[in-house]
């Protein structure tokens, strides 16, 4: 199945946004995760220190058997919906190592 690299960018101000959604979006990724889909999931923080400063977005590469089937399940992201994310730039992406 084709891998993705999903770059998702936050909106201004939106760290208790984020917080408040946050359960709800690892849900969804626990789930794909389940099902042996999520290559690697996490938030990119502005301080990796103190994360109380806030985030940049978040990085996901996920496996999917195509971009609609990706693109549905996007569809439903709580973090885009809410309006956490402000902007997802999706890639085609190829796992050279490990």
């Amino acid at each position: 199945m084709p891998l993705f690299a999903i770059h998702c960018t936050d909106a201004p101000d939106q760290l208790a946004k984020r917080m408040e959604v946050r359960p709800r979006h690892l849900e969804r990724l626990k789930a794909l995760n389940e099902q042996g889909r999520v290559i690697l999931a996490g938030p990119c923080p502005k301080n990796a220190e103190d994360t109380a400063q806030g985030f940049y977005g978040s990085l996901l590469v996920l496996d999917f058997p195509d971009r609609a089937s990706l693109d549905a399940w996007l569809a439903e992201e709580p973090y885009l919906i809410e309006g956490v994310y402000s902007q997802i730039d999706v890639k085609p992406f190829i796992k050279a190592l490990p």
